[in-house]
This record gives C-alpha cells, structure tokens and sequence, in this order.
C-alpha cells in the first residue's frame, strides 16, 4: 500500500488562538488536509481492502467535520450565551 510506505506527513503545528468564528484557522484543519486530498483516503476504497480500516477512515473524516462545524459554532453559541 503506496501511501504506508512514503514518509510521515509534518507534524502538525500547535493550535495558534484564532479569531472567533474562524474555522479555517483551527488546528485539526491542517493537519487533516493531506489525507482529505488523497483519493484513497475514502472509506469506499478502504473498504475493498479491510472493513475495520474503512469504519477508522469514516470516523476520521467525520471527527474532521465535527471540529469545523464546531469552530463556527462555538463563537455563535457565546455570542447568544452573552
């Protein structure tokens, strides 16, 4: 398998404090980004080669989302909060 073989991505750098609202800047979105690029990283095709890898993969992409959901979401909940 191709992408096990290559070198470990960067690390990733230390969540910096953002403006809030700012989804883009959160940490996770940076280090996510190039298994989100990669076309094998589909819990489709991981399917084909291991049903438990495929469920991980899925759980990964979703705790992605969850994370920049709740980046936006966050501010707004404080703003009505206040």
């Amino acid at each position: 398998w191709d992408p096990g073989v290559g070198p470990a991505p960067p690390p990733c750098p230390a969540e910096a404090p953002h403006a809030p609202g700012a989804a883009s800047s959160c940490g996770m979105s940076s280090c996510s980004r190039p298994y989100r690029k990669d076309p094998s990283f589909n819990p489709e095709f991981i399917k084909s080669k291991s049903t438990a890898a495929a469920g991980l993969c899925s759980w990964c992409l979703n705790m992605v989302r969850f994370y920049e959901v709740h980046c936006t979401v966050k501010p707004k909940r404080q703003a009505v909060a206040d």
